[in-house]
């Protein structure tokens, strides 16, 4: 298997890079990127012969495709999403080549969403949004709505105090400040999100709370984010009526976050102008360090809760992991991504289309692949019952 990693020089590409060379069936692994220079420096000290770096701007549609021709499977890690998803999927379709990759926003997740018929005609294999959340979060979901008859509502959530990267050596100074996943914060408190609510799909500014009983743990507390598991669980399970994926534990930092999605609503500020002040000065560790403050020793990092009847009666149901890799936010979402070659390879994905991991993903099969990647080989998925 010859496999095209597109911003594969990046945090979450690097992460995807090296768990990808574990396995015997990848025979290339091409880091492709406009980071050129990091990207070999990168490839190089893996001391690997089946791992190589070129240079790509994936605006270039001709470049694209020609880098696209060469492989198998295109991974794409080249954020922000909003900004590159779709044409890096056209392209991944018209060629005829299977795909996957980590998008966290929900508008383009829809818009990938149009090109399924495409992808069937073509024979292409694309799951979207394969990382921690979406991702891990989708699969948990999958994992909480089986104890239940019928689910009516769905929830995903994640802590936004587990949203940072580890130094891997090749962490510098601009991936340190304005870098993809500050824009994309931004951009998911600021923008509305189609929630379903009550039964209807309604558009909704971020940063909603929303309170539920979590079976084996109590009350919890969450506020809305525009991440796309909010808009593909309803596929899967239609006739949810509440559905929506939200942050645990922000509440000592809620009306900043309020603040800064109002500045940038009312134009006062661009995405990147606001990304870098929550990262300048060693802002992100900072708010980090107030978040872990609040923070019991067992607070859950990533989970899901279903609401709904079985055998007749009310009932609640969760799934979390007591355990993820180690590494921060570029293990927990390149290691999945990484994870679709296997699944891929041992026909643990559906066939033609474009998917949301929910659709496509054996969950048993996922998570038994994760647990070789996490300290103790467990993961430790709890699935919680009550009534």
């Amino acid at each position: 298997m010859k496999v095209l990693s597109i911003g594969g020089g990046g945090g979450m590409g690097r992460t995807t890079a090296r768990t990808a060379l574990g396995f015997p069936f990848v025979e290339e692994i091409v880091l492709a990127g406009i980071d050129h220079e990091r990207a070999d420096r990168f490839a190089r000290s893996l001391n690997d012969p089946r791992i190589r770096a070129i240079y790509l701007d994936i605006t270039d549609e001709n470049a694209l495709r020609q880098a696209i021709r060469q492989c198998d499977v295109v991974l794409n890690s080249a954020g922000p999403f909003f900004r590159f998803g779709l044409p890096v999927l056209r392209a991944a379709i018209a060629e005829g080549k299977n795909y996957c990759d980590i998008c966290d926003d929900w508008e383009p997740t829809l818009d990938m969403f149009a090109l399924d018929e495409e992808a069937r005609r073509q024979g292409v294999t694309a799951v979207i949004g394969l990382g921690a959340s979406p991702g891990i979060a989708n699969l948990l979901a999958v994992k909480a709505a089986e104890q239940l008859d019928e689910v009516h509502e769905l929830y995903s959530a994640w802590r936004l105090s587990n949203a940072h990267n580890e130094d891997d050596g090749f962490f510098d100074e601009n991936e340190a400040n304005t870098d993809a996943a500050a824009v994309h914060l931004v951009h998911c408190l600021s923008e509305k999100i189609p929630l379903v609510r009550d039964g209807r799909v309604e558009d909704r500014l971020p940063l909603e709370h929303c309170g539920f009983d979590y079976p084996g743990v109590g009350k919890l507390d969450i506020w809305t984010i525009g991440h796309p598991e909010a808009v593909t669980l309803p596929r899967h399970y239609t006739g949810l009526r509440n559905c929506l994926n939200g942050m645990l534990g922000v509440e000592t930092i809620i009306d900043d976050l309020h603040q800064l999605a109002d500045h940038v609503r009312a134009g006062a500020m661009s995405l990147e102008q606001a990304a870098a002040l929550l990262t300048s000065d060693g802002g992100r560790e900072k708010r980090r360090q107030r978040l872990q403050e609040h923070e019991g020793p067992d607070a859950p990092g990533i989970l899901a809760f279903a609401g709904g009847l079985k055998d007749g009666r009310p009932a609640r149901a969760g799934a979390r992991l007591r355990h993820v890799p180690s590494g921060g936010m570029s293990a927990v979402t390149g290691i999945p991504h990484a994870l679709f070659l296997p699944l891929l390879h041992q026909g643990a994905v559906k066939g033609s289309g474009v998917f949301s991991p929910e659709q496509a993903i054996d969950a048993d099969a996922f998570f038994a692949l994760l647990n070789g990647f996490v300290e103790g080989r467990d993961c430790g998925l709890t699935v919680t019952f009550a009534h």
